[in-house]
């Protein structure tokens, strides 16, 4: 016990040291708050009380609440808010609380330190994790809350104590208040808590179960109560059913490209050898399965299983896409979700340590086990060439970095200019007053890039200001900023061109042409 106490100083002091100097670097390269998923994370929390309306509706539909939940008191102060600190900092906590929970786990489900040791070093040293844990992005904390999750699982099938169960319960239900993969992870633990309980299963299925679904039905009564739709969440503004209407993505209907195609990602996120040293270790635990201790074995392949599923299925199902450079044969250069592998972090490393503690197990017998530990040099990399990074690449050029500079150099330039002529006629009008009208993207992207507070504009989170607005502009209104095609251009864009000044446009390839105008004086 002595020891266990040191080593878990020793791992969350040593992942405290890692993770806070590389927030420091990345944040002196400005290379945390620039992926534009992040910024508005930020600038949700922000708006919860920086607002033409401040309150709960400003959550939205689509990104699940507890993200922007847990900023928000940090995001209230200005620096923290301008620079994404305020998402940046919930992920460091995540990577110092992930960090603890591999080693705790990898100690109770094996009963060796050096299990935990293993899992947590493979965690914690891959250059791809440390960055994506400086950032505001929520796979942190969803990686965070399974990897507590699973864990507490395993300490229930020991002992079976009602706190165990409960914090289980308490992780299950953040999972499912974090993102959507949470909601895959938290049934198939219903079903795993009915099963390996021995004690009291009925009243622990029960009480799981609720914890479990309390989180779902919770944001299906949001949905309900301030967007009249407890589904909203699935197909509203923001959603994967309308970001990919009439798309149909490489991996749609092939199930085998769908399952070669989250592997290859998983590979990237994680590294080749340690995602093939942790299929050796889920085979190996299947094994296990077999055995008397089987209940926590069965607990870390329930959890494994059903986060890689999730993700198989949505690729399957059409409702996202995965692109690495190099993987796609017509599309070279496109890199897409490609973080999404990430949340395996909170399984595939424990599972690599145990096939690396029973290879160094067997070495006391026979040292040729220890060429077994190579083999993942001989299974090949995955990943294409073209995704390969240089050692300090991994850290500063990674796939999760380019994607967020691809996008600003792919879309939103028009609307950084749009929003650089907006803050200067601002400030040459000093006025401080006169409000915005546009939507939530652009929203993001303004504030982003000006720093503008967020009450200065209305936007379709405003219902009834926008409607009317979309009719007869509010006479608060000073300036509005619409891109050709969006709804506000098809409302009144003929209308603005004609009766008010243009301050503004821009426009790239990608977008329609964005114009900023002003009310006349």
């Amino acid at each position: 016990m002595k020891e266990r106490h040191r080593d878990q100083w020793l791992v969350g002091v040593t992942a405290g040291l890692i993770i806070v100097n590389a927030f420091l670097y990345f944040l002196s390269r400005d290379q945390t708050f620039v992926h534009i998923d992040a910024i508005a994370h930020v600038n949700k929390a922000r708006g919860l009380f920086d607002n033409f309306k401040p309150g709960l509706r400003q959550l939205g539909t689509v990104w699940l609440p507890l993200p922007h939940i847990l900023m928000a008191p940090l995001a209230v102060i200005d620096p923290l808010w301008r620079t994404g600190a305020a998402g940046s900092l919930i992920s460091l906590v995540c990577f110092i609380g992930t960090s603890l929970f591999l080693f705790f786990t990898g100690y109770v489900w094996i009963g060796s330190r050096v299990v935990g040791w293993i899992a947590f070093l493979l965690f914690a040293l891959n250059p791809h994790m440390i960055y994506l844990f400086t950032t505001p992005e929520n796979e942190p904390l969803m990686i965070f809350c399974a990897a507590g999750l699973l864990y507490y699982l395993v300490r229930w099938t020991q002992d079976e104590n009602w706190k165990d169960l409960a914090l289980a319960g308490l992780f299950a239900f953040a999972g499912t208040w974090t993102r959507y993969e949470g909601w895959a992870l938290a049934a198939v633990a219903i079903i795993v808590v009915s099963i390996v309980t021995t004690r009291r299963r009925i009243v622990s299925s029960i009480l799981f179960a609720g914890a479990a679904t309390l989180g779902p039905m919770l944001w299906m009564l949001f949905n309900m109560v301030y967007f009249d739709d407890p589904l909203m969440f699935s197909y509203g503004i923001g959603s994967a059913q309308t970001n990919n209407a009439g798309k149909a993505f490489g991996t749609a209907g092939n199930v085998w490209d769908s399952v070669v195609r989250y592997f290859i990602d998983v590979a990237y996120s994680l590294h080749p050898n340690v995602l093939w040293l942790g299929v050796a270790g889920f085979a190996f635990a299947l094994i296990l399965l077999r055995h008397r201790n089987w209940r926590p074995t069965l607990v870390m392949v329930a959890g494994c299983m059903s986060l890689f599923g999730f993700y198989v299925l949505n690729l399957y199902t059409n409702n996202v896409s995965i692109l690495l450079p190099g993987l796609v044969a017509d599309d070279l250069q496109s890199t897409y979700n490609v973080r999404y592998g990430s949340v395996m972090a909170s399984t595939v490393p424990l599972f690599a340590a145990f096939f690396l503690f029973i290879i160094w197990r067997q070495v006391e017998r026979s040292r040729a086990f220890a060429l077994l530990m190579f083999a993942p040099l001989l299974l090949g990399d995955p990943i294409p060439a073209a995704s390969h990074e240089s050692m300090d690449g991994q850290f500063t050029r990674n796939l999760f970095y380019t994607e967020a500079i691809h996008n600003q150099s792919f879309w939103m330039p028009p609307f950084i200019d749009v929003a650089e002529k907006l803050k200067a006629d601002l400030d040459a009008r000093h006025d401080e007053r006169g409000l915005t009208l546009t939507n939530t993207r652009i929203v993001h992207v303004v504030v982003w890039a000006t720093g503008i507070p967020m009450k200065r504009f209305i936007t379709e989170m405003h219902d009834d200001d926008w409607g009317l607005s979309l009719k007869n502009i509010d006479p608060r209104v000073r300036w509005a900023i619409t891109e050709e095609g969006d709804q506000q251009w098809h409302a009144q864009g003929k209308w603005l061109a004609k009766n008010w000044i243009e301050v503004g446009s821009a426009k790239t390839d990608s977008t329609g042409r964005v114009h900023l105008y002003r009310r006349p004086d």
